[in-house]
């Protein structure tokens, strides 16, 4: 792959003609609706309050990939042919496609203001150092929005040189071994990036909250988007409510927990005062404050910032935030999520404003166990149940015991018979083939590839988390049988692991977890893409 710069003079003598009457697919053409889709996640995933550069996808064969900095609009432009190579790479199409797209964005979002990409009649030269930071958000950013481009990019590198007769030696082409080299730097950089990112999700998932923000922040130092502010955030609020020890004083469930295994697992006794310590909340308004500054769009940061508030008892700020939400989204033709309308309902509840906040659960439809507990908690509330205030521990456990049998039977796991890649996470030690990243506050990360699997040893002041995670190209399966692309409903039977201790959901992804198992899957519109064992020594 070759992207290369154009300075301003050839650009208005050439390219403007060329754009002029090119043929271009039509926007709605599925080869379109695809690419432009893979350029939307990777947008996403930077996050940023720019409009993202419109695409078109062309039918000469002569650009390959290009960044197009026009004066009022930006433009990226990719081969229809170059499309077509991505499809002959089969299941990593998708992948390498986010690796073309993905540079062209990065001189996008780095402000790289002359022209780049593909070509083989402007003049050429290549500029290494602008190159590279586009490597590197395309390895970083793509790996964020879910597309394995470390892997992939040096493989699409080769497939374009050949589709499109590129020597090692073609004149004003850099040498593919110097194209190559360019991206191996960048991947063993990025790299460190992703593995961090990768393990501290988990973490989070496996509710280790401290260690998971360790990990965020190291990459908030480097890579700052708005998703890293918004995980900042979510980490604090869950720290806080998993140490506040007046839990029954936040009886319904905010949006951005996990699903309501959660409020099964604690004491609950009386309902009572909040506690009033609110440094990590105020922490996690600003970062919320923060992400929406880089996407005033951005829907997760205002739900999550509503939540936020409420927390920390400002009912009125919370219901404003949604409503400033509901004023943007309106602008756009859009509507508000159910996730958005429950934070709004569960404020005006928290208000005693019973009737609204009856209003905004009415929007909230869909058939989850958070969306059941909290209508549940509402009726409660607004229907004086004398049971629920005079004890609210008994209220729930009375309520998850009248919960369906499948979900309350609990299916029995064997944690040491769960090898990924012969070897248990207890079993994994540091040593020379690890690398060690340093996050800092006494916290290191140690690391290792195996081709079909990671393995991650999170080690920390008082806490060492250690985890293997199996990738989609491990053929194995887990003890119980579970391969890759099998769906949420094989996986939550009774012959195999049961309804799981948590649920997060983040559509299209989510991540399942078995704590009495120590194992966990990530899932892909309800389809395994990896899952993961750990075992944690304090």
């Amino acid at each position: 792959m070759k992207f290369l710069i154009f300075p301003l003079l050839f650009i208005a003598f050439y390219l403007q003609p060329y754009i002029g009457f090119a043929q271009y697919l039509p926007s709605d053409h599925y080869k379109h609706v695809v690419a432009e889709k893979v350029l939307n996640q990777i947008a996403m995933a930077k996050g940023d309050n720019r409009t993202v550069p419109s695409f078109r996808i062309s039918k000469d064969k002569k650009n390959i990939a290009m960044y197009f900095a026009g004066e009022n609009e930006h433009f990226i432009y990719l081969d229809e042919k170059v499309y077509d190579v991505c499809v002959g790479m089969g299941k990593d199409s998708l992948n390498a496609l986010a690796c073309i797209i993905g540079h062209e964005l990065g001189h996008y979002y780095e402000d790289h203001s002359d022209h780049f990409g593909f070509n083989t009649e402007f003049a050429k030269h290549d500029q290494k150092t602008l190159e590279d930071v586009a490597d590197k958000f395309s390895l970083f950013f793509g790996a964020v929005a879910g597309y394995d481009t470390p892997r992939v990019f040096p493989l699409i590198l080769n497939k374009v040189y050949d589709a499109y007769g590129k020597s090692d030696k073609l004149a004003g082409y850099p040498d593919l071994q110097d194209r190559q080299s360019i991206v191996k730097s960048a991947i063993n950089e990025i790299s460190d990036f992703i593995n961090i990112y990768r393990v501290g999700q988990n973490l989070y998932a496996i509710h280790r909250f401290q260690e998971a923000k360790d990990c965020m922040e190291f990459i908030q130092n480097h890579y700052p988007s708005k998703i890293v502010h918004n995980n900042i955030g979510v980490c604090n609020l869950s720290l806080y409510l998993n140490s506040n020890n007046n839990q029954e004083a936040y009886p319904y469930i905010y949006p951005f927990e996990f699903e309501v295994r959660v409020k099964r697992m604690k004491e609950i006794s009386k309902l009572s005062k909040r506690d009033h310590s609110f440094t990590l909340i105020d922490e996690a308004i600003q970062l919320f404050k923060e992400a929406i500054h880089i996407d005033p769009y951005y829907e997760t940061a205002y739900i999550n910032l509503a939540c936020a508030y409420s927390i920390r008892g400002n009912q009125d700020a919370s219901s404003g935030t949604i409503n400033e939400l509901q004023l943007f989204l309106e602008r756009e033709g859009k509507s508000l999520s159910e996730n958005a309308y429950l934070i709004k309902g569960i404020s005006k509840a928290l208000n005693e404003d019973y009737t609204n906040a009856q209003k905004a659960f009415d929007h909230v439809t869909s058939d989850s166990d958070i969306n059941q507990f909290n209508h549940s908690v509402l009726k409660a509330e607004s229907g004086k149940d004398a049971s629920y205030f005079d004890d609210f521990r008994n209220w729930v456990i009375t309520y998850f015991n009248n919960e369906d049998q499948e979900v309350n039977h609990k299916i029995a796991l064997e944690r040491n018979k769960e090898v990924i890649d012969g070897k248990l996470p207890q079993d994994i030690h540091e040593g020379a083939t690890y690398k060690e990243i340093n996050l800092g506050n006494w916290a290191s990360v140690f690391f290792r590839d195996d081709g079909t699997s990671l393995n991650y040893i999170y080690a920390g002041k008082d806490i060492e988390v250690k985890m293997i995670i199996a990738l989609d190209n491990n053929e194995a399966s887990t003890f119980k049988g579970i391969h890759f692309n099998d769906d949420y409903q094989k996986i939550t039977t009774s012959n195999y692991y049961g309804y799981p201790s948590f649920r997060w959901n983040k559509k299209p992804l989510s991540i399942i977890v078995y704590d009495h198992g120590n194992i966990g899957f990530l899932l892909e519109d309800n389809r395994v893409v990896n899952w993961f064992a750990w075992a944690i020594t304090e």
